[in-house]
């Protein structure tokens, strides 16, 4: 619990990385996207969210963009495109926006 806002502040912010490398405006190169990705999840702070932080689905997010961004060998291009299908998932949306998932009531 003491690390969900830490935990949805980054995903947000690898999620505007995400979309500034998006065309037409591609504010940002793919090697500049991965690389400003990699630094986020490395930071001290990450570190110690991805080793200590509960088991919350957004948790699970930012440890499966951790995975992805931890194999430096693979090209930024494909990088990207695995991180998009993490991040940009309804779910992930979901959770950062405060929405809960309603379940429909029966009569």
């Amino acid at each position: 619990m003491q690390y969900d806002r830490l935990i949805e502040r980054t995903l947000r912010e690898a999620q505007g990385i995400l979309r500034a490398n998006l065309p037409p405006a591609k504010n940002v190169t793919d090697n500049q996207a991965v690389q400003s990705l990699r630094a986020i999840v490395r930071t001290p702070q990450v570190r110690e969210v991805l080793e200590r932080g509960d088991d919350t689905a957004l948790c699970f997010v930012l440890r499966a963009a951790n995975r992805i961004l931890s194999e430096d060998n693979q090209p930024d291009r494909r990088t990207i495109n695995r991180l998009w299908h993490v991040l940009d998932e309804l779910e992930v949306h979901r959770a950062l926006s405060g929405q809960q998932n309603r379940k429909r009531l029966l009569p």
